[in-house]
């Protein structure tokens, strides 16, 4: 509706009886009736053929069918959140997933602030609270959740590089024991001699 320029059709803000663009309006929330009771089943738009306006319909259908306070939907977006976990999943994954259960979320919980002080301790709260549920605890002061994903995508980085590294790290620390400690060459010369000298032993007394 937006697109077409008929927003004011659904909201009712449009010209009131008198004024000259009134006629014109009407005529318009006529075709928006249409449009609205063509969008829906046969079944469902007879409910609404007698309401004598875009907005009405628009308020009905909605109060009726709109699922923004759906709690039975935020139950279990909730019930999916907590038992997500990050299992094989990357960081960045993990993420994703749980902000799009979260966008989804923000769509069914409909909450009416009274300033933008209330919407302001609101959004703060809500992003703390998100934040607990993605683990991350233990700064003084409580990073934001894309801070947040950030410093554990950092972390799952190091990690992985430590992993890379430490056997190249352990080969060459055991290089430089040997090669300051010829006993381990002596040692590993000593019992080669033997074992071989072992096996010949062994072959000339079955030969004999």
């Amino acid at each position: 509706m937006k697109g077409k320029g008929k927003l004011s059709h659904l909201l009712g803000t449009g010209p009131k009886k008198g004024d000259p663009r009134f006629d014109v309006w009407d005529e318009e929330d006529s075709m928006v009736m249409s449009w609205l009771w063509n969008s829906m089943l046969p079944e469902i738009s007879d409910t609404f053929m007698f309401l004598p306006s875009a907005k009405e319909i628009w308020e009905a259908a909605q109060h009726t069918y709109s699922k923004v306070r759906d709690a039975a939907r935020v139950f279990e977006i909730k019930s999916k959140i907590s038992d997500i976990k990050q299992g094989d999943r990357s960081v960045t994954e993990y993420a994703n997933l749980l902000k799009n259960l979260w966008q989804e979320m923000n769509h069914y919980l409909c909450i009416e602030m009274k300033c933008s002080d209330d919407a302001t301790v609101l959004k703060n709260f809500i992003e703390k609270d998100r934040t607990y549920d993605f683990l991350i605890l233990g700064k003084e002061e409580l990073p934001s959740l894309n801070e947040s994903i950030s410093i554990i995508n950092a972390e799952e980085s190091r990690r992985g590089v430590m992993l890379y590294t430490q056997p190249v790290e352990e080969s060459a620390m055991l290089g430089k024991i040997i090669k300051k400690n010829p006993k381990f060459n002596t040692k590993k010369t000593s019992a080669s001699h033997t074992a071989n000298s072992e096996v010949g032993g062994t072959e000339s007394r079955a030969l004999n």
